[in-house]
């Protein structure tokens, strides 16, 4: 039997083995010299008789790879030596060795291999020439040189037209598919990876139609066709299963996670993160993979297990490189701002950015300027990022980032119920997102962003510690919540000591009045942070002379309310797009007037009327931009239950109405509106002095 014949009788087995899903035996396939031969009389490799003439270092390294695996394969072939072999069969072992050595993660030594193979080759038969065209055309798909492997496909194929055409088609597409990935092209992989599954169905290489699947889920998802992509996974795991196919199921698996990670279903995907690093298999091939499953593993498990999380997503960072580099540390730093590490999450998040430019990859690259928008300290900046994430999604297709991003951006600006908000919350919903916290993600630091400390002044007065009220027995004394109220009035400013004990205990000594007011600052300091969970900062500010709040740790939400009310109403001075929203959610903000408890106190008069007058601002901007005749008759109601005397909105309510048709409901608002400025002694306007509202 010439080494011709001996490789021929393997490919009848190396084909047993492709229709077990082997990858590697496919490649080893397609690197065979000769034409396939049935032969139903060999039982596997290593049953295959040494031939007279075959070389027995290469019958040493097949023998290998069936009985024991790649691993032992790839050891046998570092002692083979291929001096004094013939030419043909030096080129069929370098053909084989180039695809041993690039399965085992040897890319250098594999890309040497294929070259020599092709080197050899030249003066030899077609068929040995087309092996080594064949070992270059796999190198170059692993490598993504799709030029380079296009070029030595066809020249396999014009040598060699019967050299398992179909299946090196199949192998291209789903290597085409895998770096389309990576270059986030996912279009371009959509397409590839569909062909795969097609060719695997059509040439009968249905051991492999699992891996061509995960390929197309991975793209899907990545793509953010999440119902998709989950069931082309879960069909995946369904054939390994009922066919019993066991190669890359660790892929089939990390990408099952993946896609259970995106759609924020942290239990599926832990289960199925934990079960692909059970089936990784061995050598520095799988590396890449061990820290794409680290990563995703860091971001599902920060909720229960924190420090896991850290260690996981550390590994990741460790063990990645290439592509997979700028989303290890995209998962580093979702944990690490999810346990309240800005600063890793910053630098990672700059670091995944930087590098997503630099390749080109739109998707990671909006990912990663998502996560720089919530640790940015100035709300214009945070909004410009966010708007860059949000067209960085577009450009892959993916809605329910954009989706994201845009629920995200309303909520850090404090427009979590607005109507676009709404809408983007129930976009996500379709698409199979829960908006649960849980995984390391936007959402989930959105979520888990409840201040320390939350006194509510608009429409009564309440304390929330980390999101809880402070029941009315915790304070132990009246003064040190009639502290509290009078601090947050004064809008941090310093309140002199001298005023503070004036306005709690009016009459008494500067003597008794100071050491009364040290015992109520102790009472509460005491009650706002029992725990003493902040080190670096008092919540509130004493000296000798004066005492503030910090506002920079204590959230005041008539605070945010007048800056939402600024900034919408700067925005509708200067016709901004957003502007709408952003006076919806301004508006949404006030629920109530400042300290209705204490209406007789004079150190809450002026923020009331600050804060009502921004809420008629920005009511009046609402009334200005609307046209809806509903809409603008309730805004002028609302600002008449703030003033009842505010001529304008009366005579614009009148206009609106009249305008409309409604001039039953005009006449009524023009009777109350008289009734109104007679008590005030100002004559009413006649209603024929009023042009009507337009319909």
């Amino acid at each position: 039997m010439s080494a011709n014949d001996f490789i021929r009788r393997i490919d009848v087995n190396l084909g047993r083995y492709v229709a077990s899903g082997d990858r590697v035996a496919a490649e080893l396939l397609l690197a065979g010299n000769g034409d396939p031969v049935v032969d139903q009389g060999v039982s596997g490799i290593g049953g295959v008789p040494a031939p007279d003439g075959a070389p027995s270092g290469l019958r040493a390294v097949l023998t290998a790879y069936a009985t024991s695996g790649l691993a032992e394969a790839v050891a046998v072939l570092g002692t083979v030596r291929d001096e004094g072999l013939a030419v043909r069969d030096r080129v069929q072992l370098a053909c084989l060795a180039s695809v041993w050595y690039r399965s085992w993660g040897d890319v250098d030594r594999s890309a040497a291999c294929a070259r020599r193979a092709v080197a050899e080759g030249r003066g030899l038969d077609a068929a040995s020439r087309a092996a080594g065209h064949r070992a270059m055309a796999l190198h170059a798909g692993h490598t993504g040189d799709e030029a380079l492997g296009d070029e030595h496909r066809r020249l396999a194929l014009d040598l060699a037209p019967s050299g398992h055409p179909a299946l090196l088609g199949l192998m291209t597409s789903l290597y085409r598919a895998r770096h389309a990935i990576d270059r986030e092209e996912f279009g371009v992989a959509l397409t590839e990876a569909e062909v795969g599954v097609r060719l695997c169905r059509t040439g009968g290489h249905l051991g492999l139609e699992p891996f061509a699947l995960s390929v197309g889920a991975d793209a899907k998802s990545r793509a953010g066709r999440l119902d998709d992509a989950l069931v082309d996974a879960v069909h995946a795991a369904r054939l390994r299963e009922t066919t019993g196919v066991r190669h890359d199921e660790a892929y089939g698996l990390l990408v099952l996670g993946a896609v259970h990670r995106r759609r924020r279903d942290f239990g599926q995907a832990r289960a199925a993160l934990e079960a692909a690093a059970k089936e990784l298999p061995p050598g520095p091939a799988a590396r890449a993979l061990d820290a794409a499953i680290h990563g995703e593993l860091g971001r599902v498990v920060v909720a229960d297990d924190p420090v896991l999380a850290r260690q996981h997503v550390q590994s990741a960072v460790a063990g990645a490189d290439g592509a997979g580099r700028a989303a290890a540390l995209l998962a580093r730093a979702w944990v690490a701002l999810v346990c309240g590490d800005t600063g890793t999450a910053m630098a990672d998040g700059e670091e995944a950015r930087l590098i997503a430019e630099r390749r080109e990859q739109p998707a990671t690259g909006a990912e990663a300027m998502e996560l720089l928008g919530l640790v940015a300290v100035d709300p214009r900046a945070a909004a410009a990022l966010f708007e860059q994430a949000r067209l960085g999604y577009r450009a892959v297709g993916d809605r329910p980032g954009e989706a994201r991003v845009r629920t995200v951006a309303a909520a850090e600006r404090g427009a979590t119920g607005s109507r676009t908000a709404r809408s983007e919350e129930e976009t996500l919903r379709h698409r199979g997102v829960s908006l649960a916290p849980g995984v390391a993600d936007a959402l989930t630091v959105v979520a888990r962003r409840t201040p320390l400390i939350a006194v509510l002044c608009l429409g009564g007065f309440r304390v929330l510690r980390a999101g809880s009220g402070i029941a009315p027995n915790e304070w132990q004394s009246k003064k040190a919540r009639d502290l509290l109220k009078i601090l947050v009035s004064a809008r941090g400013r310093p309140v002199p000591r001298s005023r503070l004990m004036e306005l709690l205990w009016p009459g008494q000594s500067p003597a008794a009045g100071g050491s009364r007011l040290s015992v109520q600052l102790s009472t509460l300091r005491r009650v706002l942070d029992p725990d003493r969970r902040i080190q670096h900062a008092s919540l509130i500010d004493a000296d000798r002379s004066a005492v503030a709040v910090n506002l920079d740790l204590v959230h005041v939400d008539v605070e945010r309310f007048l800056i939402a009310a600024s900034d919408a109403c700067a925005a509708h001075r200067h016709g901004d797009a957003a502007a709408d929203e952003l006076l919806v959610a301004a508006e949404a903000l006030y629920v109530g007037e400042f300290m209705p408890d204490d209406p007789y106190t004079d150190w809450t008069q002026e923020l009331r009327d600050e804060a009502q007058t921004a809420y008629v601002s920005v009511l009046r901007a609402r009334v200005t931009r609307s046209s809806d005749v509903d809409q603008r008759v309730s805004c002028l109601l609302r600002i008449l239950r703030c003033d009842s005397y505010d001529e304008e909105a009366h005579m614009e309510l009148v206009r609106v109405l009249r305008g409309a048709g409604r001039h039953g409901e005009a006449r009524r608002r023009y009777r109350f509106y008289a009734r109104c400025m007679q008590e005030i002694g100002v004559a009413p306007a006649a209603p024929h002095e009023w042009a009507p509202e337009p319909a």
